[in-house]
């Protein structure tokens, strides 16, 4: 584990030094790294049969590339005053910027190909989601599943690890979906339940009780299913990725579990 670990500490510390900049980080704080997306890309390589001349580069180009993406994705959601907004838009086109560069430099055409694939996937995604133009919630965890995990995939496509990009996928959602029903259970609103409600229950109002506890083991469903998937995928895992795992399949399960059956 600790090898791991200690690959993972770098990387981030890498990605860390590129989104330091002086001028943003006075106004809108720094944007996370998210160590799962990394130990997973990690965790692929050491069992990718077409690795990249420059693994490390491919995985802080991805991590970039999401960090854009979800730092855009935050201008819908923050308050606050123009300018305030109109930099974390700038931010977001700086870290698209690095992502571009650092990808340009590797010359793996390819991956560039890949990853515009990917991009394209999550934002039409995102705007069916927007739109609320999803209408069946098998769409609506297919379409969270891309969201979360579309470059993944692609770095796993071009890896020639598939399968690699297929446990990445329920592994996020799985993540995804924990954290969407920790959110409705302790606050009543929870933006993955809200669609839900909207596809379940078109023209309600507001929510019974009755339709709660239903949208929460419809979830539960769907969480039960992607910890289905990782445990059947048996791939070679590094104890840090087991560990994280076992975190997530425990938890906060409990409190969720009695509050369903408690309504």
């Amino acid at each position: 584990m600790n090898d791991i670990m200690v690959k993972l500490a770098s990387l981030k510390e890498q990605i860390e030094r590129l989104l330091d900049h002086p001028y943003l980080r006075a106004h809108v704080p720094a944007p996370a790294v998210d160590e799962d997306r990394l130990l997973l890309s990690l965790s692929m390589m050491t069992d990718a049969p077409a690795a990249p001349n420059e693994p490390d580069r491919c995985i802080i180009a991805m991590m970039l590339m999401q960090i854009a993406l979800d730092t855009h994705d935050q201008v819908t959601d923050r308050g606050g005053d123009l300018r305030t907004r109109q930099l974390v838009v700038l931010a977001g086109d700086l870290y698209s910027g690095l992502y571009y560069d650092l990808l340009a430099r590797s010359g793996d055409v390819a991956l560039i190909r890949l990853f515009a694939e990917a991009v394209r996937e999550i934002n039409e995604q995102k705007v069916r989601l927007y739109e609320k133009k999803v209408e069946r919630i098998e769409t609506l965890f297919a379409a969270v599943g891309t969201i979360e995990s579309a470059l993944l995939a692609k770095l796993a496509e071009r890896i020639g690890a598939p399968q690699w990009g297929r446990f990445s996928g329920h592994y996020l959602l799985l993540r995804r979906l924990l954290l969407e029903q920790e959110a409705f259970v302790r606050t009543g609103s929870s933006m993955l339940f809200e669609q839900m409600a909207h596809i379940a229950f078109p023209w309600a109002k507001g929510l019974t009780k009755e339709q709660r506890r239903h949208l929460l083991r419809l979830c539960e469903r769907y969480i039960d299913h992607c910890k289905e998937a990782l445990l059947a995928a048996n791939l070679p895992m590094n104890d840090l990725l087991r560990f994280r795992m076992a975190e997530l399949a425990g938890g906060f399960q409990a409190i969720v579990k009695k509050s369903v059956e408690e309504g």
